[in-house]
């Protein structure tokens, strides 16, 4: 069906069953990139089992774990970070700095092959390790968090009970909600459902720096009834479990469609929170805060290198700040607050973090 590029291929062919996915970008990994462990290398063909990560998957094959960010970013047709849906192919060559990879990515669903993408990063070039420049074309990106402070949340009531006896409810489940205004409600308006995942959001580095309490927008649920204090609500989107108890507000937008530019400008900046818990591992798609907003000048569609001075191997805990910058990931501004912004990862070599640093001009 296909042979192999030189170097390297990996190929997931996937199984009927969605298995969890933690996520990868261009592979290069300098000459004499060893794979770890696997006395063979990686296999020509791997069917992905369910409970399967890409953290494994990397800690397997490649040696290192903490590749997996890679593949999830050059596979732009998987579009949920956390998921790997049947009926894709994935494969790709591993490259060096001075021979990038190659990879071409086959979508597939049960009536063929649907389409064909090459990917072809550009080569390494002297100067600073500036990497991730290469424009994004307008794609949809979720953004399902907030940084609000208190008071500044509008707040209509929350869910108290439910049509069905599950703890956990998503989308097309009838949800009852408790509102100050029923009144003001008809049959169709739409509310967003979210919940406070984190009372208190503080700067990692800065003392004192205080942003306001992180919300999450789980669901987006369509009125169908009133009944005294009550409405009837359908969910119809969900991006994470609603449970009773769950605020209820104005519908706010988490779909956003924006290209990604190569950074410029002279703005650093830190990410200071991001929306997944801290278990999760950080990487394309995913949510951050960074600790500049309108004062500091940033617009919607900016974007910002990821950087760090650092040998991932010797150097895990602690930077070592005699080392020059090196870029391990980008981001671009999606909302903009007045001391703070949201962002979304666009790509990344490995797993960031809060409190990883971020610019604009890499020097």
């Amino acid at each position: 069906m296909w042979k192999r590029l030189g170097g390297c291929v990996l190929s997931l062919a996937l199984t009927s069953t969605p298995a969890m996915a933690q996520d990868f970008d261009d592979l290069g990994s300098g000459d004499g990139f060893s794979f770890g462990s696997a006395e063979y290398g990686p296999p020509n063909v791997y069917v992905v089992q369910t409970g399967d990560t890409l953290w494994e998957i990397s800690e397997r094959f490649l040696g290192n774990s903490y590749y997996w960010p890679r593949l999830w970013s050059i596979n732009e047709q998987v579009t949920n970070p956390h998921w790997i849906y049947p009926g894709n192919q994935i494969k790709f060559r591993m490259g060096t700095l001075t021979d990038p990879p190659d990879i071409g990515i086959d979508a597939i669903d049960e009536g063929g092959p649907m389409e064909t993408v090459e990917i072809v990063p550009t080569q390494a070039a002297c100067g600073p390790n500036v990497r991730f420049e290469v424009k994004r074309p307008l794609r949809s990106y979720l953004a399902t968090g907030f940084l609000a402070q208190r008071g500044d949340v509008e707040i209509y009531g929350e869910v108290t009970k439910a049509r069905g006896i599950q703890t956990y409810l998503s989308q097309r489940d009838l949800l009852y909600l408790k509102v100050d205004d029923p009144d003001a409600f008809d049959c169709g308006d739409v509310v967003s459902v979210y919940r406070k995942v984190r009372k208190r959001v503080k700067h990692p580095t800065s003392r004192g720096q205080k942003y306001g309490s992180l919300y999450r927008v789980v669901a987006e649920a369509k009125v169908v009834h009133r009944h005294d204090d009550y409405l009837s609500a359908v969910v119809r989107q969900s991006w994470a479990e609603v449970t009773r108890g769950d605020l209820v507000g104005p519908q706010m937008p988490v779909t956003i469609e924006i290209e990604v530019q190569a950074p410029d400008g002279d703005l650093d900046g830190t990410i200071v929170e991001r929306v997944e818990d801290a278990s999760d591992l950080l990487g394309p798609g995913e949510t951050v805060f960074i600790d500049r907003g309108r004062a500091d000048g940033v617009r919607v569609g900016e974007s910002f290198h990821v950087v760090e001075q650092r040998d991932p191997y010797s150097d895990f805990k602690k930077e070592d700040k005699e080392l020059p910058y090196a870029v391990i990931g980008r981001i671009v501004v999606v909302r903009v607050d007045e001391y703070s912004a949201t962002a979304i990862v666009s790509d990344a070599d490995r797993s960031l973090m809060v409190g990883n640093r971020l610019m604009q001009t890499v020097e």
